[in-house]
């Protein structure tokens, strides 16, 4: 490896080709953060050099400018070929100074400027004569990656053609355009265009220095690609995984497959859905580094987190020597597979699933949904068994207040049962493997134990707040999938869906006790006022002050701004199973009984809406039960 001070002539001067790996992100610089900041720089130099020519007794210490650091590594000379060198950091830089140098040789062409134009070229094209008929992309000093190339060549004209189809957004033809116009009316603003035009090329081949770190064919790029990383350079897991899997390809004697695994299967990978940061837990990471991680926990059956994505991967390829190809290509029918459920509606067993496990952040059962999702062979039927099975046991343990810190270790057990698994019983087995859990951390709460923390006079204090939100929202979807009919499914991530208390927390003045109320009166009207019976869900926050207010006024606020059924079904009207209460007095008042009441019959339905079979070790028969339950 070698380091040093290079100019930009320098770099660009000799016949060579510099090519962008594939494992290289696309062009993503933007006017704002790099565009306008470089040309500034590059002006103020050309616009000195010009101030030193026209004053004899100026500086004779011209001074240079710095444009970071460049990364490149020599490549295998093939017969025919121009020699050439990879880019291994520094292509958005490189790339953009080649889409400026374009930029000006065109303005040259627009003042006629024939010498400044051909001076602009020895810094873009390899001369014609050393070019063989069979490769004419070694005419340019620079080549980007397969998805970039449309717009690169665009960029690079030197007449004017149209922009080519579904490239106008692109952001190198932005630039080349960006760029053009910023000189063009830089160089009218002179006597002399054309000498400023020859001011500015000798800026950038002369002043113009870069830190150029050369690498011979048998450095490791990978070992430069991780300093990068450590040292700040904002490179996502992804990119760095991406680096790795890309270079095996090469290493593996698949580089005639390269540019369609990068088109074909990872180009999707890089775009801004993938790219964008979602919060698990208390941390954001980008999509791409979710599934990547979901991925290796099912190719690894180990605990991958994403920020030990990158090392856990580079240890995994280096043990198990897979095919980098085919793992590519898994990578991306694992991606497609995330995007068809994640994008699955609340309505479906699988869409309730997901949405309850994005509002409470659990993000462990990921990876066995990807493994059996992705299998083809599994009927759709324990599909939802499946789905179904896991949302019983997150649901039932959330609400018992269970600890989840075993649940790593849990759901990869998981992958091994459904990969064990025939693809016709996937499901039944993965609900067997649930139930036949004993351990405290991993034990699927029987009916009983679910209907007493149900019970929990304290429940809207102890139940973890979107835990909780999440059971009144599938409370209310399973009602609606029942006798009524079905109106919009509601979803757990809703900003606008809030927790009512009907009988307030601050009840004192509008709901007091009667004046001969006793200390047992009371303890029982405080332990009512967090019981599930007396929680709902309104879509309007009900005015602060009429919330406390009594029930003669409350009710007709609650009938105004409520049509779900877990209001109207056992709040304005008698739930089916409280058969001590007549229909027509029911909501003439709300109290303690009416509340315990109604705690009674929502725990009946959250028994119906989030099932278990009951024998510890189901078979056929009681799995299929399990899985004929209302759709949640």
């Amino acid at each position: 490896m070698k380091a040093g001070d290079v100019t930009l002539g320098h770099v660009f001067a000799a016949d060579h080709h510099l090519v962008v790996p594939r494992f290289q992100r696309p062009y993503v610089w933007d006017e704002e953060a790099n565009w306008e900041p470089l040309w500034t720089d590059v002006r103020t130099a050309a616009e000195e050099v010009e101030a030193e020519v026209l004053d004899e007794h100026g500086r004779h210490d011209p001074r240079t400018y710095f444009l970071g650091a460049v990364v490149i590594q020599s490549r295998r000379h093939l017969p025919r070929r121009l020699s050439s060198s990879s880019v291994i950091d520094g292509q958005q830089r490189l790339t953009t100074l080649q889409v400026l140098l374009a930029a000006a040789r065109r303005v040259a062409g627009r003042i006629e400027a024939r010498t400044s134009a051909g001076l602009f070229s020895t810094l873009l094209d390899n001369k014609h004569e050393a070019i063989h008929p069979d490769h004419p992309e070694d005419l340019h000093k620079l080549w980007p990656l397969p998805q970039d190339n449309e717009a690169f060549r665009w960029a690079l004209r030197t007449t004017d053609l149209p922009i080519p189809p579904n490239q106008a957004e692109h952001k190198l033809v932005k630039a080349a355009s960006w760029f053009e116009e910023a000189i063009f009316v830089w160089c009218q603003n002179t006597d002399d265009s054309e000498l400023r035009l020859g001011y500015l090329f000798e800026t950038l081949r002369d002043r113009m220095q870069l830190v150029q770190i050369y690498l011979e064919a048998y450095d490791d790029p990978q070992v430069i690609f991780e300093a990068l990383n450590h040292r700040g350079v904002k490179l996502d897991a992804a990119d760095l995984v991406k680096n790795l899997l890309f270079q095996k390809v090469e290493q593996q004697g698949d580089h005639k497959r390269a540019d369609s695994l990068l088109l074909d299967s990872w180009l999707p990978l890089d775009g801004q859905e993938w790219r964008r940061q979602v919060t698990t837990g208390r941390m954001k990471r980008s999509r791409v580094d979710l599934l990547l991680s979901y991925w290796l926990t099912v190719q690894t059956r180990g605990e991958v987190s994403a920020e030990h994505l990158f090392v856990d991967a580079r240890e995994w390829l280096a043990s198990a020597r897979p095919s980098a190809a085919e793992l590519i290509v898994d990578i991306r029918r694992y991606a497609d597979k995330y995007d068809e459920l994640d994008r699955m509606p609340s309505s479906t067993r699988v869409g309730a699933l997901l949405n309850r496990m994005q509002a409470t952040g659990t993000m462990t059962p990921w990876p066995l949904l990807l493994s059996v999702f992705a299998d083809e062979g599994v009927p759709v039927d324990q599909r939802e068994l499946l789905a179904g099975a896991i949302d019983s046991f997150l649901m039932r343990r959330g609400v018992a207040r269970m600890s989840n810190g075993d649940y790593n270790r849990l759901f990869v057990l998981l992958i091994d049962v459904a990969r064990t698994a025939e693809p016709q019983s996937v499901g039944d087995a993965v609900v067997s493997a649930l139930a036949a859990q004993t351990a405290d951390s991993r034990r699927w709460p029987t009916d009983e134990e679910f209907a007493v923390a149900l019970a929990d006079p304290g429940l809207y204090k102890s139940v973890y707040r979107a835990r909780l939100k999440s059971l009144l929202v599938g409370l209310e979807n399973h009602l609606q999938s029942g006798k009524t009919e079905q109106g919009r499914q509601l979803s757990s991530t809703d900003s606008k869906l809030n927790i009512e208390h009907l009988m307030p927390q601050k009840w004192g003045q509008h709901w007091a006790l009667p004046g001969q109320h006793t200390e047992a009166d009371l303890l029982r009207r405080e332990s009512s006022i967090h019981q599930l019976g007396n929680l709902t869900l309104v879509t309007a926050k009900l005015n602060s002050p009429l919330s406390n207010k009594n029930w003669e006024f409350k009710r007709p606020a609650i009938q105004k701004h409520s049509l779900l059924r877990l209001t109207t079904g056992s709040v304005l009207s008698r739930p089916e199973t409280a058969d001590e209460f007549e229909e027509e007095t029911w909501s003439a008042q709300w109290d303690e009984t009416r509340i315990a009441a109604r705690t009674r019959h929502l725990i009946g339905v959250a028994l119906e809406a989030w099932p278990r079979p009951t024998d510890g070790a189901p078979g056929p028969e009681s799995g299929s039960e399990f899985a004929s339950s209302e759709p949640v």
